[in-house]
């Protein structure tokens, strides 16, 4: 009888250990389905500088005028970085230009990264600040629409134009910041605490000299690579 007791407790303490290890087993496998695979979770700015073309769309500021593109701060920045940069960069244009034109210049590129550098030239036409913010927006969804990490180039002072140009610097800082956005603020290497150019860098006061535009590239090389 005593062993026939026992042989019951036996049998319902491995049943007890058997049903335990069975609901460990269970939780353990349901903890692993909730949990997203490593390899699922991409890592946007990875897979961008798996791509290291740049495309830099902008205005006469990216073009390089008055002088040329080889003069270009995109120029600079690629010969420092040693990477392909293609200069989108057209003079007069607004950020409803550049919007115009992101399918053909940028999308179809097929580049990692682009550097939109608008703003100047709303400033100077006085086109809406709201106007301004909703096509700019509107660029960065393309880009990422398409997977390409976009990168906002604040834009710099310009004589006659310099509140509107605050204003618009002063929102992409916070939208950038809000939306982790990469930035350049060229105005760090160009003025002084004054605004002014600094020595060397600009004969007119409005445009970088190429001495200007070289010290752009390799301030956004610092910055990109």
């Amino acid at each position: 009888m005593r062993t026939y007791r026992l042989e019951i407790r036996l049998i319902q303490v491995a049943a007890g250990l058997a049903f335990i290890v069975l609901i460990a087993g269970y939780f353990g496998l349901w903890g692993q389905a909730t949990k997203p695979p490593a390899e699922t979770a991409v890592n946007t700015q990875a897979q961008a500088l798996s791509n290291p073309k740049i495309v830099a769309l902008g205005d006469s500021f990216t073009l390089g005028h008055p002088l040329d593109e080889e003069h270009s701060w995109t120029q600079r920045m690629a010969d420092v970085l040693q990477v392909p940069v293609v200069n989108k960069g057209k003079v007069r244009q607004t950020a409803k230009d550049l919007l115009s034109r992101f399918d053909a210049d940028v999308v179809a590129e097929k580049p990692g990264r682009v550097i939109i550098f608008a703003g100047i030239g709303d400033a100077i036409q006085e086109v809406p600040l709201k106007e301004v913010q909703t096509n700019i927006k509107a660029m960065v969804e393309k880009a990422k629409s398409n997977h390409i990490t976009p990168i906002l180039a604040l834009p710099i002072g310009y004589p006659g134009a310099q509140q509107n140009i605050k204003d618009t610097r002063e929102w992409e800082q916070g939208y950038t910041k809000e939306e982790n956005i990469t930035t350049l603020d060229f105005s760090t290497v160009l003025f002084d605490a004054n605004g002014k150019y600094l020595s060397g860098l600009s004969d007119d006061g409005k445009y970088p000299t190429a001495k200007g535009y070289e010290a752009m590239g390799d301030y956004a090389a610092r910055v990109l690579k």
